[in-house]
């Protein structure tokens, strides 16, 4: 698996495996990769909280234990999707080894043409607004998913003429069927219209640019002009979809980001206010506590 382990400031950063070209002369040279568990090294597989600069497609077909991503625990089960975005924290502790596919990938690669750019904002397993990044499939779906696995692994080992040309339309076929899975599971239990999608759209837009900038001090303005729509509208759709105003969910991605910096680093409080951008290490203290209702201490050391 060609990803490399930036570990080299640590304890004072979560580790960050970033993704880097195979070295194989044979291969064209495209920020996908594809293998399966028993094939991967053991840092596919790492029992430390770390993270990502490439998206993640972890189908699991077998093996016993818990994957943890972002402070919450999901049982290992066959059958069953997992998707990790970049920057978020996961590790995984196994009583019986993982079975399965691993599909990682960059968004350069995803979203070559301008027209692209909206695949991510669709897709409701990459940077969940709500729900959960896992996906448990039928018999049925099991089989459809794996033919398409199959198509992408072969591509893959062949190395074929075009092959990038080839993989990145497999990835998006594959990702488009994950999609129409879960829209039909949640069509079992809501029924949504054309309104509704747009407006979940538009608020997983939304989400997406917020957790790519976790730092205290961008405004819900900002984010609005990056996203093209006014703040009043964003601020309507956003509270609509989630339960939450624009606002209210940057201050918990911050709050999120810092509790991973508590937790799986031995950052100070002076240090991880400064990381997210706030000046004053006095406010961040008084922010964290607003938020989490203990003081950065009592979360490092496990109140909360």
């Amino acid at each position: 698996m060609s990803v490399d382990s930036n570990i080299h400031v640590y304890k004072k950063d979560i580790p960050l495996h970033t993704f880097r070209m195979g070295l194989d002369p044979n291969y064209e040279e495209v920020p996908l990769e594809y293998l399966s568990f028993s094939e991967a090294p053991k840092l596919a597989q790492a029992t430390y909280p770390h993270r990502h600069d490439f998206y993640e497609v972890l189908y699991v077909t077998g093996g016993e234990g818990t994957h943890y991503i972002d402070f919450n625990a999901y049982p290992i089960e066959p059958n069953t999707f997992y998707f990790i975005s970049p920057g978020q924290v996961h590790y995984w502790e196994t009583t019986v080894p993982i079975e399965g596919e691993i599909l990682v990938f960059t968004d350069d690669f995803l979203l070559l043409a301008p027209a692209d750019y909206m695949v991510l904002h669709e897709l409701s397993f990459f940077h969940t607004v709500e729900g959960q990044p896992t996906l448990k499939l039928s018999d049925v779906e099991h089989l459809s998913v794996t033919d398409l696995f199959r198509s992408v692994a072969k591509e893959f080992r062949e190395n074929q003429f075009r092959m990038s040309s080839v993989l990145r339309s497999y990835l998006h076929i594959l990702l488009v069927q994950i999609q129409r899975i879960c829209a039909l599971q949640e069509a079992e239990t809501a029924v949504g219209n054309a309104s509704d999608k747009i407006a979940q759209n538009l608020t997983r837009q939304f989400k997406q640019l917020v957790t790519q900038n976790s730092a205290a001090g961008q405004s819900v303005q900002d984010f609005a002009d990056q996203i093209g729509v006014s703040v009043n509208h964003l601020n309507k759709t956003v509270k609509s979809t989630t339960g939450f105003t624009p606002g209210q969910l940057i201050r918990q991605e911050v709050v999120l980001e810092a509790k991973r910096l508590f937790r799986h680093t031995e950052l100070t409080a002076t240090e991880v206010a400064f990381r997210l951008g706030f000046n004053d290490p006095s406010y961040f203290g008084r922010f964290f506590r607003r938020e989490v209702g203990v003081s950065p201490g009592q979360f490092r050391v496990g109140v909360a």
